[in-house]
């Protein structure tokens, strides 16, 4: 294959991977289930009755129930979430799901706290860039760069 069939085949993989990334974030709003926040403070009765998922941060605790503000696209809306057997501390991140009830109340079928972490972002970049170097040495490892051709070729074939 000559230079130019490569260069059309991956620019036609690259147009595919640009359409790709525009279908994703033109539908992605379709497949979530759940009201966002935003959405529960400008039609909250339309919701009523329905399964919510919302995180939060909670601003007080009242014996089984719970206060929380969720916010999303830069709009706050304060709920109260009853049914709760988690112990939860104001200032904690939460995330509920369970049912939408008038007066701005959730009954919770499940709550998880989300404790936050000083070292998880460090982590979560420490195993990628182990993982990337381990791939790449195994790589390398079985492969290598023709430089006159700039194709690679196996290492012992």
């Amino acid at each position: 294959m000559d230079t130019w069939k490569r260069l059309l085949v991956a620019a036609l993989l690259l147009s595919a991977l640009g359409v790709l990334f525009v279908h994703e974030d033109a539908t992605s709003g379709a497949r979530t289930p759940y009201p966002e926040p935003h959405e529960l403070a400008a039609d909250y009765d339309g919701y009523v009755g329905e399964t919510v998922v919302v995180f939060g941060r909670v601003t007080g605790v009242d014996g089984n129930a719970i206060s929380i503000e969720s916010e999303s696209e830069g709009v706050n809306i304060d709920l109260r979430v009853t049914g709760v057997s988690a112990a939860v501390e104001p200032g904690g991140l939460v995330q509920v799901y369970g049912e939408l009830r008038p007066e701005q109340e959730i009954v919770a079928q499940k709550l998880v706290v989300v404790n936050d972490s000083g070292g998880a972002e460090w982590y979560k970049y420490g195993v990628s860039v182990v993982g990337a170097l381990g791939f790449l040495v195994a790589f390398l490892q079985q492969w290598r760069l023709d430089r006159e051709t700039w194709t690679l070729e196996a290492r012992n074939g």
